[in-house]
């Protein structure tokens, strides 16, 4: 009875990673149009470096994991392809968790020791969640001695990765407790378009990221082994279309800012009509 079941988690697994592939290509043409208007023809910087990683590189990691679920790959390694299509999911979350940073950075005003202790946190986080599911990953990983050692391409994944959307779904908890307490503190009776759009995106966009966090961790504490990688795809899918269309809504405010001449993207402080308005390149 044992068999059916890890089956059916399996195929449920497979569908639902190739499913979010092909909803990160439809969001993909559904935003081509904004992306041309708002990124491309932009001088090259952290923020336009980010964007281009989360938006693009998550294409390749989905494309991997979609591969690893449909493939046909008895008795092979695939070992070292794992390592590689882990490597490059993080790095696209990575990125996509990096437009938050400055986003939250340009909130609180361009406080440049709160970008430090950000960065310094999101390293810990990251060397914390790849250390700890790995060691934790080796301890409870069970035997199969009748396994060839070859045969490492079954599509699931460990108990030990919630460990990791664990750290994620902290991370952003306190970059949405920054945004907020700042958005009280701060900008209270602000009704800049601007304001709102980097609060209001901001904290739509960890809502979801944190929600779907919470999701994953449960899929993976609590259902059968197979249905671990359920939400692999989905949860990067989302990471990338939301990051990107955040980003476009904080270019789109800041136009049109820009042209009341009502606010500095930089400080978020009311600007004079003659001082020079500084966007979000």
């Amino acid at each position: 009875m044992v068999a059916p079941i890890v089956n059916t988690g399996i195929q449920t697994a497979k569908y639902c990673n190739v499913a979010g592939l092909g909803v990160l290509i439809f969001d993909y043409f559904l935003t081509i149009e904004p992306e041309v208007r708002w990124t491309w023809n932009r001088r090259w910087n952290i923020t336009r470096i980010l964007f281009v990683i989360s938006r693009y590189m998550a294409f390749v990691a989905a494309g991997m994991t979609s591969y690893a679920a449909i493939a046909t790959r008895s008795n092979e390694n695939c070992s070292r392809f794992g390592s590689a299509s882990n490597a490059i999911h993080i790095i696209t979350i990575v990125a996509a968790e990096g437009l938050l940073i400055i986003r939250t950075y340009a909130f609180w005003k361009q406080n440049n020791k709160l970008l430090v202790v950000l960065l310094v946190l999101a390293a810990i986080c990251i060397a914390c969640a790849v250390s700890i599911t790995q060691v934790v990953g080796n301890l409870v990983a069970p035997a199969k001695p009748s396994n060839p050692p070859t045969s490492s391409c079954t599509f699931e994944a460990g108990r030990s990765s919630a460990i990791q959307y664990g750290f994620l779904m902290a991370f952003e908890l306190l970059l949405m407790s920054l945004t907020v307490f700042k958005r009280y503190q701060d900008y209270r009776y602000c009704n800049s378009r601007l304001v709102r759009a980097i609060f209001q995106g901001g904290v739509r966009y960890m809502t979801a990221t944190i929600f779907v966090s919470v999701v994953n961790i449960v899929i993976m504490s609590v259902v059968p082994v197979s249905y671990d990688d359920m939400m692999d795809v989905p949860q990067l899918v989302l990471h990338s279309m939301l990051a990107s269309r955040v980003l476009f809504s904080l270019r789109e405010s800041d136009q049109d800012e820009s042209d009341g001449t009502t606010l500095q993207m930089s400080t978020f402080r009311p600007a004079q009509h003659d001082q020079r308005h500084t966007s979000f390149d």
